[in-house]
């Protein structure tokens, strides 16, 4: 069966970007990564680097760092010699790429775990060995295909203050994820790509401008609600069950929220309800389904 993983999609980076490329499971983020690293080719089209002076092909290996999505270490050997020899086969002399590693591994409480297998750790420990092994020898720029897979909430925030600090240091970087909301915390420019194709492309600021001015209210009910119940209600541009006794209603920008909310008040058994302009994942879910396939 032949599938078009992407189509016709189109983006740069510039020096110093944190660029965010975004979209749900299965929308072609890992396959255009792929693609950009000549690990598969393209039927068509043109791929163009241009990193620390050198432009064309890929840049040398020790300016390019990769994170991939699925785990690309050697599980049974030591995970200090794993690092030191991948740092050094990217041109970090090895003497200083153990004491980098070792820093490392001490930064995320592993220091005394350096001399044990991969395989004896577990799915997060493994995420983290994997991100210190794309970025330890401080590339140019580094690709971070889902970093934050298998990590708990409190290691999810420690990575994002560790991929600020490598792009202060002069990483400038790619990231591929679909919690948009981590992502919108540390990027300057996004590019939404659904079904293998572009939703949107600019900056981060830029898509709050055009579409993030909508109003969206969170309703909590005592019990299950049907969504016929709101559909009667005016100005109502979208409505989204998050679960049986969850609600979120975006109405649109130049609604009256006094109306809406005096509309609201008449519906029986609300418990609580809140409101908020829409963050990425809403505009997201919200450009989806105005985009055309």
């Amino acid at each position: 069966m032949n599938v078009q993983a992407v189509s016709n999609i189109s983006f740069s980076l510039e020096e110093g970007d944190i660029f965010a490329f975004l979209g749900p499971n299965g929308a072609g983020k890992t396959t255009t990564l792929r693609l950009l690293l000549n690990i598969i080719k393209a039927d068509s089209g043109e791929i163009t680097w241009n990193v620390n002076g050198s432009g064309g092909a890929l840049p040398q290996p020790e300016n390019i760092g990769y994170l991939p999505e699925e785990r690309g270490l050697y599980l049974d050997i030591p995970v200090i010699r794993s690092l030191v020899y991948l740092a050094s086969i990217r041109g970090m002399d090895p003497s200083k790429a153990r004491i980098s590693a070792m820093e490392w591994l001490e930064r995320l409480d592993l220091a005394g775990r350096a001399q044990e297998k991969l395989q004896a750790l577990s799915k997060g420990n493994q995420q983290k060995i994997q991100f210190v092994a794309s970025i330890l020898h401080k590339p140019k720029f580094a690709i971070l295909d889902e970093p934050f897979s298998g990590l708990d909430p409190v290691n999810q925030e420690k990575f994002i203050d560790y991929i600020k600090e490598i792009n202060k240091q002069g990483t400038t970087i790619l990231l591929s994820a679909h919690q948009m909301s981590l992502v919108e915390k540390i990027a300057n420019k996004v590019f939404l790509i659904n079904a293998g194709q572009q939703v949107y492309n600019g900056s981060l600021s830029g898509i709050y401008d055009a579409f993030g001015k909508k109003q969206v209210i969170d309703l909590l009910f005592k019990s299950a609600m049907d969504e016929s119940v709101f559909q009667k209600l005016s100005d109502v541009e979208s409505i989204n069950k998050a679960d049986d006794n969850r609600m979120i209603l975006t109405f649109r920008q130049d609604t009256d929220m006094n109306k809406a909310l005096s509309e609201l008040a008449e519906i029986e058994g609300i418990s609580s309800i809140t409101s908020h302009k829409p963050d990425l994942h809403e505009i997201f879910l919200q450009l989806v389904k105005t985009h055309k396939q």
